[in-house]
């Protein structure tokens, strides 16, 4: 395989990459959109630790949840939209 060849699969692998990390982020951001957790219906709310980090109110121990839903089940929830 030439160099020039070696270079095309690559350049072709990150335009996949791109177009896949862009879908996933869409569908994140519509999630996000809705304002409430997919799994569970609970609100969802940013993690401040990283931007774009958002995750289900009732993520976590009940201890760093939002007042009120320190009892609901524990969701697992979070996503990426930046």
């Amino acid at each position: 395989m030439t160099r020039a060849q070696k270079a095309a699969e690559t350049r072709a692998r990150n335009k996949e990459a791109a177009a896949r990390i862009a879908k996933v982020k869409a569908e994140a951001q519509a999630v996000v959109a809705t304002g409430k957790c997919p799994s569970c219906s609970l609100p969802l709310q940013r993690n401040p630790a990283l931007s774009g980090w958002w995750q289900c109110a009732a993520y976590g121990a009940p201890g760093f949840r939002p007042r009120g839903l320190e009892a609901a089940s524990p969701c697992s929830f979070q996503c990426f939209t930046s």
